[in-house]
Order: structure tokens, then C-alpha cells, then sequence
């Protein structure tokens, strides 16, 4: 039985697998980057993540039907197609291994100090196994129930936030940072919210794939204008100096909530929505590589694939040796410089340009 998602939960999907890491872990480089005009940076990614959204939406509807193996193979021949498909997939495993890998250092880091790296990423990744095993409806009906949840946790704490609000603290605006800076603090941002790309795979899913694009893009966006929201409020309460000093800022603004000594302490609905983010991310990033590379190999029962996914992005996540490895090394080095420019913009503008001069040729 063919397997069939809604509308309706790709916009949850795209949205809750991209809020919660995305303000979690790329505000603090952003600060860093553009000071208190990290909040444009954050704008300038959440466009750049409606972009590639686009481009792989659109090119996807040139072919509804097909899975990204069969029409990448189609345009480009069997071996130029085959290395496309296999980049992809490099960036799939690594990033999948990189999110278990951050969740983890997370977890150590906030509430479970003492705990072995390897027993979170197991833990989330089993979680994952039982959704990807029921297929991707079941991931499309848990981000429809949970990501709700998720988006109050998020909005909650930043209108809490607003009455500490020192205006000051983001003046002046653009005059200290100029285009370039401001572009260099979106980087981080972007190379989160471009992870999108997975919609080449997704598409193939929808009931209606004319009705996709328009979820896909708002899920993507309201992603971004909650991180640069976040960001504008985290500055604007501590300041540009004080923000860059925190690993994680939007963790630090929850914490600083109170009202009348009775409302605090909301550091738990924080974890709850990294949890549920994590939990469908690693799901979704997890069915891509199975499903995936079962197509790739022609293996028609694409559930066997787990016997070898499963193991391999566990051993992948054993490769960085802690937070800096995964959380800035990676980031700076891999995801940014080599990620960004190939697979989420050079590799999806090229195939969309030459599907769509097929297509016009066909005509």
C-alpha cells in the first residue's frame, strides 16, 4: 500500500523538525557574527530557507510520482545521476549522525549530566525505528499533534520575554555591520533552515502534490521568523555582549522569565520542545535514509534498510568527541563552507533549471 501524507502535515512536519534546533543552536553564532543586528541575520535565513523550500517543491512537482532516485537518474544518466543521489546522501547520514550527536551533548548538558553519550542518541533513535517503521504517515499525524505543542512552547516564553525588552540594547541598527557581516551571521541560520531539501524526497508522498508548495513554504518560514524573533527579544533583553556568552540563548531568555516570583522556571518546556523537535527531525531524517537507500539499490522492502541505517548513523555519531566537535567544528567547517553552497543551493538549482528545459523542450 502506497503511502500518503496531507498538506496540511508537511507545514507541521517542515515546521516542527526547523524551530527548535534552529533557535536553539544558530542564535548564539549569529550574535557573535552580527551583534545586535543578529536579528536581520536571522530575516535574511528564514528567506534563504523559503528559496530552497521553492526550489525543491517546484522541482519535485515536474515529477509527482517519481522517487528523487528514478528522476535524478533521468536527467542526469545513470552515473552522473548516481553521484548526485550518493552526495545527498553523504549529507543525510552525516547530518542525521550530527543531530543524535547535539541532542545528546543537550541532554548532558541540562539535565543528565553524568550520562554516557551513547544512551540519549539510542534512546531517540529507537523512537525513531518504531514511528519509521509504521511509515511516513504515522511521522505526518505525530508532527500534526505534537507540533502545536511545540509552537506554544515557543511563542509562550518570547511574549513572557516582552516586558523585559531594553530597546537600546539593538541600537544602532545596520549602521555597525553593513550587508556583508549582516549576510555572515544568516550562515548559521541558513545551513539549518536549508535542510528543507529533504522535500526532494517528501514530495513524492503528498496526496495532492499540487497543494504541497504552499505548506511547505509557510512551514519553513514561520521556522525562520521565530528564530529571528527570537533572537531580536534575546538581544533586546541582555544585550549583544552578554548574549554571545551564552551556548544556548533562547535557553537562557526562558530561564529569566518571572512574574511575581510565582511564574518561572520554565527551563523544562525548553527540553520538551527540543525533545518533540529532535524526535521528529531524527524521524524524518532517518526515514529519507532508509527509504532512500533502498530505492537506490532497487531493494524493494525498504524496511530492511534499518538493519543498516540504524548502525551506521549510531557509529557516525560516535565519531565527534564532544560538544565543540559537533556543535561548532561541524558547522564552521563542513556544514557552512562545503553543505550550504552544494546541496542546498548549486545541486537544486542546477537540477530544477535543466528538469524545467526538458520539460520546455518536451512541450
Amino acid at each position: 500500500m502506497d503511502m500518503r501524507i496531507s498538506g496540511k502535515q508537511l507545514f507541521w512536519m517542515m515546521l516542527t523538525m526547523q524551530m527548535g534546533m534552529t533557535i536553539l543552536l544558530t542564535i548564539n553564532p549569529s550574535i557573535l557574527a552580527a551583534k545586535q543586528d543578529a536579528w536581520i541575520s536571522t530575516c535574511c535565513a528564514a528567506l534563504f530557507g523559503i528559496g530552497v523550500a521553492f526550489v525543491c517543491s517546484r522541482l519535485s512537482l515536474l515529477y509527482p510520482r517519481q522517487t528523487f532516485d528514478t528522476y535524478v537518474k533521468s536527467l542526469f544518466g545513470r552515473f552522473f545521476g548516481s553521484v548526485i543521489v550518493f552526495i545527498y546522501f553523504v549529507f543525510w547520514y552525516s547530518v542525521l549522525a550530527i543531530i543524535l550527536r547535539q541532542y545528546a551533548e543537550f541532554i548532558i548538558a541540562t539535565i543528565l549530566p553524568r550520562t554516557p553519550p551513547l544512551l540519549p542518541m539510542m534512546c531517540i533513535l529507537l523512537v525513531a525505528i518504531y514511528v519509521t517503521y509504521a511509515g511516513i504517515e504515522v511521522i505526518g499525524k505525530s508532527s500534526q499533534i505534537l507540533g502545536p505543542i511545540a509552537l506554544l512552547g515557543i511563542i509562550i516564553p518570547l511574549l513572557l520575554s516582552i516586558q523585559s525588552i531594553r530597546i537600546n540594547n539593538i541600537l544602532p541598527i545596520y549602521t555597525d555591520s553593513g550587508p556583508i557581516t549582516i549576510l555572515q551571521g544568516a550562515l548559521p541560520s541558513s545551513s539549518f533552515l536549508g535542510d528543507c531539501i529533504m522535500l526532494l524526497v517528501l514530495f513524492r508522498f503528498l496526496a495532492n502534490p499540487q497543494t504541497g508548495v504552499k505548506p511547505a513554504l509557510l512551514g519553513v518560514g514561520l521556522a525562520g521568523l521565530l528564530t529571528s524573533i527570537s533572537t531580536f527579544l534575546i538581544i533586546s533583553v541582555f544585550g549583544h555582549n552578554v548574549s554571545s556568552g551564552h551556548t544556548y540563548p533562547y535557553f537562557n531568555l526562558v530561564r529569566y522569565i518571572s512574574y511575581f516570583d510565582f511564574f518561572q522556571n520554565l527551563d523544562s518546556i525548553v527540553i520538551a520542545i527540543w525533545i518533540i523537535g529532535i524526535f521528529i527531525k531524527v524521524s524524518l531524517y532517518f526515514f529519507v535514509c532508509t527509504y532512500g537507500t533502498a530505492q537506490a539499490f532497487g531493494i524493494r522492502k525498504w524496511r530492511k534498510m534499518m538493519w543498516f541505517v540504524a548502525p551506521t548513523v549510531l557509529l557516525l555519531a560516535l565519531i565527534p568527541r564532544d560538544f565543540i566537535d559537533s556543535s561548532v567544528f561541524f558547522p564552521q567547517k563542513i556544514a557552512i563552507p562545503i553543505l550550504l553552497p552544494l546541496h542546498m543551493i548549486a545541486l537544486p538549482l542546477l537540477m530544477w533549471a535543466v528538469a524545467a528545459f526538458r520539460n520546455r523542450k518536451r512541450e
